[in-house]
């Protein structure tokens, strides 16, 4: 009788440890707007092969994690090439020992529609999906079409439906009406940029990735809202669209801008190995050497967006808003 009684004693403390440990960190499993157990994240970038890289995705989903305790956190690459390299580095033992720091989920990183597969697999449950796009691109156009077909998947039993509390949210310069709003925090998360370009009375030179297929009005809207808020002046160059360098020379040239300092900066949550390359490489070509030849002193930060703080939290209010919508659209499945 006795060691039942202890055997008991011992089930229910490790239950109330349980317990407290659950309130403790903020997670308890009726803690989102569905009351649906085990919800989850995935956030969706093209992907990067540049180690000095993996740190932006990993700031903003620590930031994600904090804001949403009870949700599992997934990542995945859009990019075939990319999740190629990574696989293949699963196997170099070498570069794991030198790159001790990146998460071994870089290692197995999967494409969306098998990641999401993947979490469904246990049942049906809430997610959210995230891209950490800039704008929205073909390639967030793509993911909008995957996200939309995946949800509109309908069974003759409804409890059979494998995705019908599924949701994307915008990226990160927004769109539609959110547009505006989502520009002003964009200029936020550059503050420390275009403070030291006015303590260097220098013109700021940002430099968008690689994405093909962009509208160029939503880099001019971005260009008015960090003038007006910095009175700096600002260019914003297209790397992927043809003579990205020389159009943004063309518009200095109409501002009368004369040799100075200039502040050249990635406009993307992650720059990579290549993009380092092509704005401040040794190569002839590269947009700090280009700018050098005309009589300019360059200052490059090479930093990603990923970083900062004020840059994740537009996922993080991204995400919120997803989950209040999700939640009204799918309270009555």
């Amino acid at each position: 009788m006795f060691f039942f009684i202890l055997t008991l004693s011992a089930i229910f403390c490790g239950l109330l440890c349980a317990s407290r440990a659950a309130r403790a960190d903020g997670c308890d499993d009726a803690e989102n707007k569905l009351n649906i157990p085990n919800p989850s994240i995935v956030l969706v970038s093209s992907g990067t092969t540049d180690p000095r890289d993996v740190k932006d995705i990993m700031h903003v989903e620590s930031k994600i994690k904090m804001a949403f305790p009870c949700y599992d956190t997934h990542l995945s690459f859009t990019s075939r090439e990319i999740r190629q390299i990574w696989r293949e580095r699963a196997q170099d033992l070498n570069f794991k020992k030198f790159f001790p720091q990146i998460d071994e989920r870089f290692y197995e990183v999967k494409n969306v529609l098998t990641t999401l597969a993947l979490i469904q697999e246990t049942g049906p449950r809430l997610i959210l999906v995230q891209s950490l796009q800039l704008i929205d691109c073909p390639e967030y156009l793509d993911l909008c079409n995957l996200v939309d077909s995946l949800r509109l998947i309908k069974s003759v039993d409804r409890r059979s439906i494998p995705f019908p509390w599924l949701g994307l949210g915008s990226p990160a310069m927004g769109k539609g009406e959110g547009q505006r709003e989502n520009l002003y925090k964009v200029s936020e998360a550059l503050s420390s940029l275009f403070e030291e370009a006015k303590a260097k009375q220098a013109i700021v030179v940002l430099v968008t990735d690689r994405v093909g297929g962009v509208n160029p009005e939503v880099y001019r809207r971005l260009e008015e809202v960090l003038y007006f808020a910095y009175h700096v002046e600002v260019f914003i160059g297209i790397p992927q669209a043809r003579d990205g360098f020389k159009v943004v020379w063309e518009k200095m040239d109409q501002k009368n801008a004369s040799p100075g300092p200039i502040i050249l900066a990635p406009l993307s949550l992650m720059v990579g190995e290549e993009a380092r390359d092509d704005l401040a490489g040794e190569k002839e070509d590269s947009w700090a050497n280009l700018f050098q030849a005309k009589g300019f002193t360059v200052f490059a930060r090479l930093d990603g967006l990923g970083g900062s703080d004020s840059f994740a939290s537009i996922f993080v209010d991204s995400l919120k808003r997803l989950e209040d919508v999700v939640s009204h659209r799918y309270t009555s499945v």
